[in-house]
């Protein structure tokens, strides 16, 4: 049976990535999946050794054939974004401001123009002390991270069938777009990190938000909880009327700072009983398991 255990933040620099990183350690053999694509950096703490890596391609882009063009600028007239430049010297495209909306290969009276598929990222099938890692990236100005997510998703699983894993723990992106949403899908169950900010309430809410529409079952990491006292209590209220576990409480202490830039895990932190309170989160988030049957099985 498949555990997949998601960790969000709605905003981004809540401590998200540090959380995953020590859920991974405390689960022990299982398969970590860093699907913050676009800015992914789980890797730093849990140090992969890449096995494979494989391409990743996400929709169009236009290619100009020269020896086919006559420079008779059609195709500059109906782009609308600008990204082909028709001049006495010649006509190109820029590939960064293609969009890959195909309207200039179907009004290209010579057929010079043709649509490939677009080069977007990479992803690399890794292993780690703990297990396996599935991680990947994408190129910069690339999008359709989504896409990107859910293969990640699929391997993850594939590796945990092939391993006989019980848990996934998945470092998720920040926000509610789409990137979100095709990580919290189907999940087994959401850890969403906060802090005591306007911002991070706020985008707590969202991300929660988020995940009731999904019927996905959530529990609150409180990080850097004295930051400031009275949204601390609006955090814990919060949860209590929505009925999520507050998993842990996470003080600010510049241990953790130190700690990550030396390549440790927050579990391995026991200042201001630090460790002591992502043990106990992980521990919270086993014992969800053993009292629920909403669990992932494909």
């Amino acid at each position: 049976m498949i555990r997949e255990i998601t960790v969000v933040s709605g905003k981004g620099g809540t401590g998200k990535t540090s959380v995953t990183a020590a859920f991974a350690k405390l689960a022990g053999r299982s398969v970590v999946c860093d699907l913050d694509v676009d800015a992914a950096d789980l890797h730093i703490l849990l140090h992969p050794q890449v096995l494979d890596s494989h391409e990743f391609y996400a929709g169009q882009t236009a290619v100009l054939h020269a020896e086919s063009c006559t420079n008779c600028r059609a195709c500059a007239s109906y782009c609308r974004f600008d990204a082909i430049v028709s001049s006495a010297q010649g006509t190109t495209i820029d590939a960064s401001r293609c969009e890959g909306c195909g309207v200039c290969a179907y009004f290209c009276p010579f057929e010079a123009i043709a649509m490939q598929p677009r080069l977007s990222g990479r992803w690399f099938r890794s292993r780690t002390a703990i297990g396996a890692m599935l991680h990947g990236e994408l190129y910069p100005g690339q999008e359709n991270s989504g896409l990107l997510v859910t293969r990640l998703r699929e391997e993850a699983h594939e590796a945990c069938r092939a391993g006989a894993f019980e848990y996934i723990i998945a470092d998720g992106p920040p926000g509610i777009g789409c990137p979100v949403i095709g990580a919290v899908t189907g999940t087994s169950f959401v850890v969403a990190v906060t802090e005591p900010t306007v911002s991070g309430v706020h985008d707590l809410v969202r991300i929660c938000d988020l995940c009731d529409h999904f019927k996905r079952p959530v529990g609150v990491v409180l990080n850097k909880a004295d930051l400031n006292s009275d949204l601390a209590v609006f955090i814990e209220t919060f949860c209590a009327e929505r009925g999520y576990a507050l998993l842990a409480s996470i003080p600010y202490l510049p241990s953790v700072v130190r700690a990550l830039t030396e390549g440790r895990t927050m579990d391995e932190i026991e200042d201001g009983g630090i460790g002591s309170s992502v043990r106990q989160a992980w521990q919270a988030v086993v014992a969800h398991f053993h009292n629920s049957t909403d669990r992932v099985t494909s």
